[in-house]
């Protein structure tokens, strides 16, 4: 081990003209005017427990009662999906004109288009952290730009989110509705009071299941709200010349014990 060590300290003068070369040349790439700074914005939040506005949750104790308020993993990777989904993605691509913002160039429209969700991609994240919150964020050069697009893929994944959830009430509604309309013709010729009491609590159910489809509902809790980056994300500068200097340290430490030991090999031939 002594030996290899005496062999690279012989290269001393070449290695670290080397690992200056190298951290010169690292920190002119990192240069903003070539490698522009990426900006991250990011969200975090808690989905709401979609049991939590159902009927039985709101306007019975027995069946509601030790309904969370929060979501659970079932409901998190629901979003999560939503989130990751295409139509969000070209949505988002459409709307903020990505193609042109990261400077797309491809023969065709399907190349462009694919190129430019790839680029999106990259930049995109949407994670389940340890605590269970979700947290959504983008990178770009226009840290602005990176807040919006997080507000606005989060706003349209809730929307189509709550939708989802609204859907089956909605359908549960428009039969509610048709039984009382039954109900009110049957009673227009006269009716017992059976079928009064009837129709008089299909109202009463009506009215909980309009109360749990409100849109009033949040369906999400926001923790962190995106705003315009002030720090850049990436390239880190002093980390890409470390690496580098590393690099060519360890690079050309391994050539100059290759060319000693050939040397050596060479002279005991000789010999």
């Amino acid at each position: 081990m002594l030996d290899i060590i005496k062999m690279v300290v012989k290269w001393k003068k070449q290695l670290l003209l080397l690992v200056l070369l190298a951290m010169v040349a690292s920190a002119i790439v990192t240069m903003p005017a070539i490698m522009p700074p990426y900006y991250q914005s990011k969200i975090i939040f808690y989905l709401s427990n979609p049991a939590s506005t159902d009927r039985a949750a709101l306007f019975n104790n027995l069946e509601g009662g030790g309904v969370s308020m929060f979501g659970g993993k079932e409901d998190v990777n629901r979003f999560l999906s939503i989130l990751n989904s295409a139509p969000v993605s070209k949505s988002i691509i459409d709307k903020f004109d990505l193609g042109k913002h990261y400077n797309i160039e491809a023969d065709n429209q399907q190349l462009f288009d694919y190129y430019t969700q790839k680029e999106f991609a990259g930049n995109f994240k949407a994670i389940r952290n340890e605590l269970g919150a979700i947290e959504v964020s983008v990178l770009d050069t226009d840290n602005r730009l990176a807040a919006a697009m997080v507000k606005e893929i989060v706003h349209l994944s809730d929307s189509i989110y709550r939708s989802l959830i609204m859907e089956n009430k909605s359908t549960v509604l428009t039969l509610i509705d048709k039984q009382i309309a039954e109900k009110r013709a049957s009673l227009q010729g006269g009716g017992s009071d059976a079928q009064e009491e009837e129709l008089l609590k299909l109202l009463s159910i009506r009215d909980q299941y309009a109360v749990s489809s409100s849109a009033a509902f949040k369906t999400l809790y926001v923790v962190e709200e995106p705003f315009p980056a002030v720090k850049k994300t990436k390239p880190v500068r002093w980390l890409a010349v470390v690496s580098s200097a590393l690099a060519a340290l360890l690079a050309g430490a391994f050539f100059a014990l290759l060319i000693e030991l050939y040397r050596h090999a060479e002279q005991y031939k000789d010999k």
